[in-house]
């Protein structure tokens, strides 16, 4: 079905448990033509032998370890022909008709436009067994939300060029967060296609660099506290990159997130916002407090 390239990015760290399940399950997409392109960033077991077990199937780079973040982006950038790109972590399993249902939608947006397809997916432990379903569709969510919270996760979406060319932007070297930026970019400028589909099976494994279980969250409050968190990081590159483009409003806001120096002019604004800044109550309330006392 359909001749429009998909190109499949996946960065890979230490993957060799799982990775060949995921790839397995790329190669059995309903859809193609598919090319999947992975990056090795600098594992120490053997995931590299995996990925030289696939042949011609599959196009390997082997990197030194610079973050999945920029990972991911050398993988978009690389990846140059094509109409459409998709994320992939490297310890899930995809459902059949994934790339065929994102395809479908996306062809349905204008090419003019930054647009993303989004599916629901299974959480589940290391051995696949499911343990909840990931809702993709947060009532109010808006661009201001996605400053401090990236709903839309990015082994979940497959993009379209204008997408790709507008990420492409960043500066690469101080993007630490792939779905971040596709998230902030999208929801300023462009379109989502909220599916729900259940399109992929999520492992939540301990060992995983962008895990979100517990162990994750403490340290990036510790990192928050000392004044590192990487909303200030984010919000100044897209300022830069965007500012000129972007909703008065929207930049008005984000602007808020950018300062040299501690504001209590900005911290109150920020943590006395009249609207949400993330989905959970809980983590409202400690990022409100980070806000007043100029962490973030």
């Amino acid at each position: 079905m359909g001749n429009e390239i998909v190109n499949v990015l996946i960065s890979t760290y230490n993957g060799e448990a799982y990775i060949a399940e995921q790839i397995d399950s790329i190669l059995a997409q309903t859809y193609s033509p598919v090319r999947i392109y992975v990056r090795d960033d600098g594992s120490k077991d053997n995931t590299l032998d995996v990925l030289k077990g696939y042949g011609d199937s599959i196009t390997v780079i082997e990197g030194t370890n610079v973050g999945y973040g920029r990972s991911f982006l050398a993988l978009l950038d690389m990846a140059e022909e094509g109409s459409y790109w998709a994320f992939c972590d490297q310890d899930d399993v995809w459902e059949a008709h994934k790339l065929e249902k994102a395809v479908a939608k996306l062809r349905g947006m204008p090419e003019d436009t930054p647009c993303m397809y989004f599916h629901n997916f299974s959480i589940t432990d290391e051995k696949l067994k499911e343990q909840g379903l990931y809702h993709n569709r947060l009532p109010g969510y808006c661009f201001s939300m996605a400053i401090t919270e990236c709903l839309h996760l990015g082994f979940a979406t497959v993009i379209n060029k204008k997408l790709r060319q507008m990420m492409l932007r960043a500066d690469m070297d101080h993007i630490s967060t792939h779905d971040w930026w596709e998230e902030l970019i999208v929801m300023e400028f462009g379109r989502i296609y909220t599916d729900d589909y259940v399109g992929a099976k999520h492992r939540r494994i301990d060992a995983s660099v962008s895990s979100n279980n517990l162990s994750t969250r403490v340290k990036w409050f510790r990192k928050a506290l000392k004044g590192n968190a990487e909303i200030c990081n984010m919000t100044s590159m897209f300022l830069k990159e965007f500012g000129g483009e972007m909703k008065a409003e929207d930049r008005r806001v984000m602007e808020w997130f950018v300062s040299d120096h501690y504001s209590l002019s900005k911290s109150l604004h920020k943590a006395f916002y009249g609207h949400r800044w993330r989905s959970s109550l809980s983590s409202e309330l400690v990022v409100r407090f980070l806000m007043l006392i100029g962490r973030i």
